[in-house]
């Protein structure tokens, strides 16, 4: 079984993809393969071919806040970076789910947004209120502003919410979000 995962930011995907793994599911984080893919050489070079070494941190990896600020603002910009990434990402995670005697849940936070729901049997969605949500991302760092643009550069999550098959509400505690996904999984394996 293939599992899409998918939610707002904020919202708590990568405590529900846990929780998955906890029940023995392999989990594909679609955001670390392109962390990974960014962070290639081949990537790289491109990257310093348009947009000059002030897109790379003092480590000479891609500073990802910086290309942030310059993508989430800019449709040409994001349309170079997605076009440099997402074909490589996507064979990655084709790859990383063809092991059919396991179970696996891929982390894509921009699913609907891409059109990337084929192949999955189900697809979930976490959600989670606007104010928790917002409280997350400021306790990682982010500032109002770039909160604001990042939620706004996705589907609205009510949108995501009516899309999926199933949805995980986590505005409780782990436990709570813990014992949802037990009850999809054990619905999921009865059938």
């Amino acid at each position: 079984m293939v599992i899409g995962l998918t939610g707002g930011i904020g919202c708590g995907k990568s405590a529900a993809a846990a929780c998955f793994a906890e029940f023995g599911f392999n989990v594909v984080d679609a955001d670390q393969l392109a962390r990974d893919v960014l962070e290639s050489a081949a990537c790289v070079s491109q990257l310093r071919a348009r947009w000059g070494d002030a897109c790379l941190g003092p480590d000479g990896r891609p500073d990802r806040r910086w290309i942030a600020a310059k993508v989430f603002g800019d449709a040409a910009e994001l349309a170079f970076l997605e076009g440099l990434t997402h074909p490589e990402v996507a064979r990655l995670r084709r790859l990383a789910v063809m092991d059919p005697t396991r179970h696996h849940v891929v982390e894509i936070p921009l699913l609907f947004e891409k059109n990337l729901t084929d192949g999955f049997e189900v697809i979930v969605c976490v959600a989670c209120s606007e104010e928790i949500r917002r409280a997350r991302l400021l306790k990682k760092g982010l500032a109002e502003e770039e909160i604001s643009r990042r939620i706004n550069s996705q589907l609205p999550l009510s949108e995501k919410v009516k899309r999926a098959d199933v949805v995980l509400f986590n505005d409780g505690d782990r436990l709570f979000l813990q014992e949802q996904v037990a009850e999809l999984v054990s619905r999921l394996s009865a059938r």
